[in-house]
């Protein structure tokens, strides 16, 4: 792509009409979307047994921090590898293989707790495959959802993943508590995920992928051409920023950290909760009014949010009030998502179909390390001064973001 024409690119427009008038025209995408909820369901029950099966497999914050930055690496090996492939290929067999391969590792970690406790050495190998599916998921599914819609409601059908993913993710973990054992658990994962391959691949046989670039693709591609974008660039780099200080695993080491495994299952399913209403509110708001003043608004509520915790962890106040840590963790779940869904659906909007999944490669590799950099340092923080301290340095990190972008300043208004 010349300059001129990326130029010509560098001005984001965002579509003022609602998500769901952008998506009516073609209505096969909510299918899609909703056979893919079972996905959904899975990962959220996985993550209720994962940290049931960590917090025993460790016993303290590195273990998770560690297990995290595994994921976190595998995730940028496999998205590195498959951005290049992904747009040159039909993406639709990488989607139906992503729903696939977590069945076999689901169905292999539950095996292996019904036959004792896990070992810290499964837990890693787990994680490396935990990361290997994300990151092929990551990349294949951007392209497929954008071969179901009109040109120009990618950002809209991005707004409409991150709420499929919400909804499941709210079921699974509810599930989850449910369920005798994190055995259980995944088996029953194992099935939920089977089916829902034979269902995606139903879906998607009758669309028509979009025609693949026959230019030179991939990360390397599209990091050129993000040097000639300013708009998109400044973006990308307030998504990968939003990555590092808002930590994937902030509610685990908190609740390990504070020796409270009592709460886990109500602090998960109100991180779910708070996410899933964020991601309500973002399909409600879509592209309308000010994403600039709104993003803004949303994280200075979330580090307002982490200032709160900070002084009422005090001697452990918060861990025993069952109605004023969800309500936290929710406030701040709904801020965090709403933060980061925005910028990633307005870049969804914004790149080219040629540096789709270049530049998935590049978020998903970006997105991960830095994943990989916070779990690590939330874990050391955590160790060594305790899970105040650790929130008190997110807080800062975040009123940082907030100046230091000028109120973000760069994001379409």
């Amino acid at each position: 792509m010349s300059t001129g024409s990326a130029a010509a690119r560098s001005e984001i427009r965002l579509p003022q009409t609602s998500v769901l008038a952008q998506l009516r025209a073609t209505p096969r995408v909510f299918v899609f979307m909703g056979v893919l909820v079972g996905a959904a369901v899975s990962l959220g029950a996985k993550e209720v047994a994962r940290w049931q099966y960590l917090n025993e497999a460790f016993q303290s914050e590195w273990g998770l921090g560690i297990a995290a930055a595994i994921t976190a690496v595998s995730v940028a090996i496999a998205s590195t590898t498959l951005g290049r492939i992904i747009d040159r290929r039909d993406p639709r067999p990488f989607v139906v293989v992503a729903v696939l391969l977590p069945a076999v590792s689901n169905g292999m970690t539950g095996l292996v707790l019904m036959a004792g406790p896990i070992s810290p050495a499964w837990v890693l190998v787990s994680s490396v495959l935990d990361g290997i599916i994300l990151g092929i998921a990551g990349v294949a599914l951007l392209k497929t959802q954008a071969a179901f819609v009109r040109p120009g409601a990618e950002g809209a059908a991005e707004i409409l993943n991150i709420l499929r993913a919400g909804i499941g993710g709210v079921v699974g973990a509810l599930l989850a508590g449910m369920s005798p054992s994190p055995a259980v658990t995944l088996q029953i994962s194992t099935v939920l995920l089977l089916a829902t391959a034979m269902g995606v691949w139903w879906v998607m046989r009758p669309i028509t992928p979009r025609p693949p670039s026959r230019a030179r693709t991939g990360m390397i591609v599209a990091l050129s051409y993000l040097r000639q974008t300013g708009s998109l660039r400044r973006l990308v780099l307030i998504d990968l920023t939003l990555a590092l200080v808002i930590p994937t695993q902030l509610v685990n080491l908190v609740l390990v950290g504070m020796d409270a495994p009592g709460v886990a299952g109500l602090s998960i399913a109100a991180g779910m909760v708070g996410v899933l209403l964020g991601r309500l509110g973002l399909v409600a708001i879509g592209f309308r009014g000010n994403p600039r003043r709104l993003l803004a608004l949303v994280v200075g509520g979330l580090c307002f949010a982490q200032l709160v915790g900070v002084v009422l962890l005090t001697d452990g106040w918060l861990i025993r009030q069952l109605l004023v840590l969800p309500a936290i963790i929710i406030v701040g779940s709904v801020c965090s998502t709403y933060a980061q869904g925005v910028t990633a659906a307005i870049i969804q909007q914004a790149v080219p179909e040629e540096h789709r999944g270049g530049l998935a490669s590049v978020l998903v590799t970006g997105r991960n390390a830095l994943i990989s950099i916070a779990a690590i340092g939330g874990a050391a923080l955590a160790v060594a001064w305790g899970p105040q301290v650790f929130l008190l340095v997110l807080a800062l990190g975040l009123l940082a973001v907030l100046l230091g972008s000028r109120r973000f300043a760069s994001v379409p208004s």
